[in-house]
């Protein structure tokens, strides 16, 4: 089995990556991505709160992670020096699981840190993962809670401060969709094809709901309303956004300058008299 190593500084990246696509419900955008990584190199140095060991495969890469952010607390009896440890991560890529390379990484990290005299560990376990943790002697609380509590924000805001639109939720969408793919072996083509076949079924959905509005299929009637036609229509608009997010990675910019081709062509001057020609 590969041994895994104490990371560092330059580790970041990597950790960062398999948090976003292994652990966290919705990848993190690139704007986030970076943050964190950032964040994460500086935390890793001497001086920094984070401890972090990783597997490397033979090829290059991270597959494994396991990473913990050091935090004080008033001390007790349990953890006299006011010190505990919350792990952070823990996450092996498919390909390399079932291998011990988790319960390795992590049981070199809690060993690092009980040398710095740290007795308190605290963590977050799936069902998938409970069984590792127990074994390692983490035990349920039945009294622990969560709470998240959103900072006020300016609409259009992300919380690091970063402007924000919609087409951040489509990329963050095409990015799941992608790696789900990805997983089921789906080469990049395929994977395009799909995604254009879907955006036509979502147009035939929303042709089918304007036919059902004005009743002209004389088998079903009136069968759908005009909102219907609106939702399906929405429907396709975002699965052509998203479409096109899996295609180009300059997809926003990419739109943009269609869009200002489009208007030139059928939008009048504003310091024109001419007027709109279809």
């Amino acid at each position: 089995m590969t041994t895994p190593r104490r990371a560092t500084p330059a580790d970041a990246e990597g950790i960062t990556r398999l948090r976003s696509e292994l652990i966290l419900s919705q990848p993190l955008t690139p704007d986030w991505l970076a943050l964190c990584r950032d964040q994460l190199t500086e935390r890793l140095e001497a001086h920094g709160d984070a401890r972090a060991y990783v597997v490397e495969a033979p090829e290059g890469g991270l597959v494994t992670c396991a990473l913990a952010l050091v935090s004080p607390v008033l001390p007790a009896a349990r953890y006299p020096k006011g010190l505990a440890a919350r792990i952070q991560a823990v996450a092996t890529r498919p390909g390399y699981r079932r291998r011990g390379y988790a319960k390795a990484a992590l049981t070199a990290l809690l060993n690092d840190l009980e040398q710095e005299d740290i007795t308190l560990f605290e963590l977050h376990a799936s069902d998938e993962s409970r069984s590792l943790y127990e074994g390692l002697g983490f035990v349920s609380d039945p009294a622990l809670m969560r709470r998240t509590a959103l900072p006020p924000q300016s609409r259009g805001q992300h919380r690091c401060g970063a402007l924000t639109d919609d087409w951040d939720t489509i990329q963050r969408l095409a990015d799941t969709f992608s790696r789900l793919d990805a997983e089921n072996g789906l080469a990049p083509e395929e994977q395009w094809t799909l995604q254009v076949l879907k955006l036509a079924e979502e147009v035939g959905e929303a042709a089918q709901a304007v036919i059902g509005a004005r009743g002209t299929n004389p088998r079903k009637g009136h069968s759908h309303t005009w909102t219907d036609v609106q939702d399906e229509v929405a429907d396709a608009v975002i699965t052509g956004m998203v479409a096109l997010a899996r295609l180009r990675p300059d997809a926003r910019e990419y739109f943009t300058a269609v869009l200002a081709r489009k208007a030139a062509k059928f939008l009048p001057s504003q310091d024109s008299g001419d007027e709109l020609l279809r």
